[in-house]
């Protein structure tokens, strides 16, 4: 790796992404919340009847559930680019402590 581009280099642009992809897992959250609570629950109480009944209920449920997934993916995301960041701003820090046992005598 080279240790200039850990020194200088500007992680604000990834500091942006998390916040970005911290907005899109709540707005997920919402989705997922209002899929289940909503959608799924009033089609689990809809008195419809025949063949087209159960393949809506069916389909509306694998919908809710994809808002589940999609919030899940989202959440790992921004945990892989948080932490991501967190790293590279610890690893930079080490970079600038003068190494441990070494005494520089000026």
């Amino acid at each position: 790796m080279d240790l200039d581009a850990l020194r200088y280099g500007d992680f604000s642009k990834l500091g942006e992404a998390v916040t970005d992809w911290e907005q899109m897992t709540k707005k997920l959250a919402d989705l997922q919340k209002d899929a289940e609570s909503n959608l799924k629950a009033q089609a689990d109480k809809a008195k419809w009847a025949g063949v087209n009944a159960t393949v809506t209920r069916e389909f509306i449920a694998k919908t809710a559930a994809e808002f589940a997934d999609a919030h899940t993916q989202a959440e790992s995301i921004t945990k892989i680019l948080s932490d991501t960041r967190g790293e590279l701003i610890g690893f930079r820090s080490q970079l600038d402590e003068p190494f441990p046992g070494v005494h520089n005598s000026t």
